[in-house]
């Protein structure tokens, strides 16, 4: 099972690569109800026109050496926003289970559906 500190790494490492506007997780390690087979659940909300592409295979190859599963999804800012306020959507999901470990100046403009979810030390 991953600890705390080990998600933090993991996050850092995606947002040192991307410099995305959010990093964060969701499902049973976000609520806190992971065993030791559940995978962790990443998402990367990516900064609009950035240089680099960040996609979620470009992601995995990146995190290739971290023993465990992660299955990593990656959003547009202004998609995420579309769908996060509707009812029951993927989004509205990761919105209210989020908790997010990287977290860009212009995150609070652009993903606001996603403010105060920042992971506690």
């Amino acid at each position: 099972m991953l600890t705390e500190g080990d998600i933090r790494r993991i996050a850092a490492r995606v947002a040192a690569a991307y410099q995305p506007l959010a990093i964060g997780i969701f499902g049973s390690y976000a609520i806190g109800t992971a065993t030791d087979r559940s995978d962790l659940d990443l998402f990367v909300i990516r900064k609009p026109g950035a240089a680099v592409a960040v996609n979620p295979r470009a992601v995995r190859r990146l995190l290739f050496d971290v023993l465990h599963s992660v299955d990593v999804q990656v959003f547009d800012p202004a998609r995420f926003e579309e769908s996060a306020r509707d009812y029951q959507s993927f989004t509205w999901v990761i919105a209210r289970q989020a908790r997010l470990y990287h977290w860009a100046p212009d995150a609070d403009r652009l993903v606001p559906s996603l403010s105060g979810a920042i992971a506690d030390d």
